[in-house]
């Protein structure tokens, strides 16, 4: 199989496994905060579709993005993408909207919602104040547990 190609990610070989693989929309995604808080579930691709040839099970995304402007607008260009089927060996699990403050004016909480609603699901994450200081949160927010869980399901 031919690993095809996308007009904004490139496209790596991955290796087959059951994790879900978090994919940034665009730098400083939260692709590595979601990783943190159930580095069982997830993998990091980066800013990079993971491919597998083969007959192989197509690799599981959720795409991530920051609640910013230029967040959602890059989160919109990749869901471009995939209703025109360019992400087609992968199957898109659903999107990830970090908030990128604790109270998102309501333009932003608005775009997310919008943005979001062409793709299969739709978390949106809250900013998270104690891990630029702490480097990890003692316990994750519900958001976070609600995400985790929805997928652990989607694994089986």
């Amino acid at each position: 199989m031919e690993r095809p190609g996308t007009r904004l990610l490139p496209v790596f070989d991955a290796p087959v496994t059951d994790r879900v693989w978090l994919v940034a929309a665009h730098g400083g995604a939260g692709c590595g905060t979601i990783y943190a808080s159930s580095p069982g579930l997830y993998a990091d691709a980066g800013r990079a579709l993971p491919f597998c040839a083969g007959p192989a099970r197509a690799p599981r995304i959720v795409l991530c993005a920051m609640g910013s402007a230029h967040g959602l607008e890059s989160l919109r260009a990749l869901l471009a993408e995939w209703d025109a089927g360019a992400l087609a060996p992968c199957v898109l699990l659903g999107v990830a909207v970090t908030a990128c403050m604790a109270r998102p004016p309501r333009a932003l909480r608005r775009g997310c919602l919008q943005v979001g609603s062409v793709a299969p699901r739709l978390w949106r994450l809250p900013y998270v104040a104690s891990i630029p200081v702490e480097g990890r949160p003692s316990s994750w927010p519900s958001g976070y547990r609600r995400m985790s869980s929805a997928l652990e399901g989607a694994r089986r």
